[in-house]
C-alpha cells in the first residue's frame, strides 16, 4: 500500500528560550554547566484530516571540561528530553525522559577531539541544512533504526567511538559505531566533509557530503545492511540562510526487496533580529520498495 501525505505545516511555538547556568569554574578553565528548555509545540496540518497536535518538549543537561593540561581536556555532556524520538522512548507506555546524548571523551585542541557513547554525530554537520525547525524534523536517514535500534537517524547511535577536527576550511568527522546489547548491530562507520568557502561580499558558501554503512549482527537475527549518504551546502549573506540537500538510503534484508529513499530538502531563514525569525522550507521524500512512504510537505514557521 502507497501512503502519500500532502501537507503544509503551519507550526507555532510557544517556548521559553533554553536557559544555561554555571555550576562551576576553576581558574584553570575547568567548568561545569547545567541548561534546560521547555516548550509546548501547536501543529496545524492543511491536510484531509486538518488535524492540529500539541506536543509537550522538555530538556535538560550537563555539560562541562576538565583541564588535563594547556593542550587537552576531558570533555562531557549528558542530555535528557521528555518525548525524545529514542528508542527506549518508543517501547514505554507513558513519555518519560530519555537520553539524546551521554558521551565523554577528550579535546586535544588542535589535534582533534575524540569522544565515545551516544555522541552528536559529526553528520550532523550534513542534517542540519534540514533541521532548522523548531517543531518538526527532517525525515533522511528515517531507516537506520532498522539495522539498529538505537539510532535516531544518523543523529545519534549508542557505541560510538568519534574523531572530529578542523583543518583550515574543511571540517571532518569520522566513527566506528559498536552498538551495544540493544543495537544486535555487527558493525557500522560513518563520515562526514564540510567547506567554508568565503566569498567576501558575495556570502560564505557551506558544501557538505556525508555518509554511513551499518550491518546488523546475523548472530542476532538481525541480516540487514544500511547504507546513507548525502550531499547539501548551505549558503549565507547577511541575515539570510538558505539551504539545499539531497539523500538516499537503502535497507536491505528488511523488505523483500531493497527499500529506498530519496529525499531533498529546501530551507530558508530569516533573522529578523535577536529574537525572532522566519523560517520556510520544503520536503520530499519517496520510498521505493519498502513502505512506500511519500511526503510532500511545505513549513512556515515564525519563532
Amino acid at each position: 500500500m502507497k501512503k502519500h501525505i500532502l501537507t503544509l505545516l503551519i507550526p507555532t511555538l510557544m517556548a521559553s528560550n533554553a536557559m544555561a547556568a554555571q555550576l562551576y569554574q576553576a581558574e584553570d578553565g575547568s567548568v561545569l554547566n547545567i541548561y534546560s528548555r521547555l516548550g509546548f509545540n501547536v501543529t496545524s496540518k492543511n491536510d484531509e484530516h486538518g488535524d492540529a497536535n500539541g506536543e509537550f518538549d522538555g530538556r535538560i543537561g550537563l555539560n562541562g571540561s576538565q583541564t588535563i593540561n594547556e593542550y587537552a581536556s576531558i570533555i562531557g555532556q549528558a542530555q535528557y528530553q521528555v518525548g525524545a524520538a529514542e528508542y527506549a522512548n518508543q517501547v514505554n507506555d507513558k513519555p518519560s525522559l530519555t537520553a539524546r546524548y551521554v558521551w565523554a571523551g577528550i579535546d586535544a585542541k588542535d589535534y582533534g577531539r575524540i569522544t565515545g557513547g551516544r555522541v552528536a554525530s559529526g553528520l550532523i554537520m550534513f542534517t542540519d541544512i534540514g533541521d532548522v525547525f523548531a517543531s518538526s524534523d527532517v525525515s533522511m536517514a528515517r531507516q537506520a533504526n532498522k539495522v539498529d535500534k538505537t539510532a535516531t537517524q544518523v543523529f545519534r547511535q549508542d557505541g560510538t567511538l568519534q574523531y572530529q577536527n578542523s583543518l583550515g576550511n574543511f571540517d571532518f568527522s569520522v566513527a566506528y559505531i559498536l552498538g551495544n546489547n540493544t543495537s544486535e548491530l555487527d558493525y557500522g562507520y560513518n563520515a562526514a566533509l564540510r567547506y567554508t568557502l568565503d566569498m567576501g561580499n558575495l556570502g560564505t558558501l557551506a558544501p557538505v557530503v556525508a555518509m554511513q554503512k551499518n550491518k546488523g549482527d546475523a548472530r542476532e537475527s538481525n541480516d540487514t545492511d544500511y547504507t546513507f549518504w548525502g550531499a547539501g551546502t548551505r549558503y549565507y549573506l547577511g541575515d539570510l540562510m538558505l539551504g539545499a540537500l539531497y539523500s538516499e538510503d537503502e535497507l536491505e534484508g528488511y523488505y523483500s526487496q531493497t527499500s529506498t529513499d530519496k529525499v531533498m530538502e529546501l530551507t530558508a531563514v530569516y533573522s529578523v533580529n535577536d529574537k525572532w525569525a522566519l523560517r520556510a522550507g520544503y520536503r520530499s521524500l519517496e520510498n521505493s520498495e519498502g513502505d512506500k512512504l511519500e511526503l510532500k510537505d511545505t513549513t512556515l514557521e515564525v519563532q
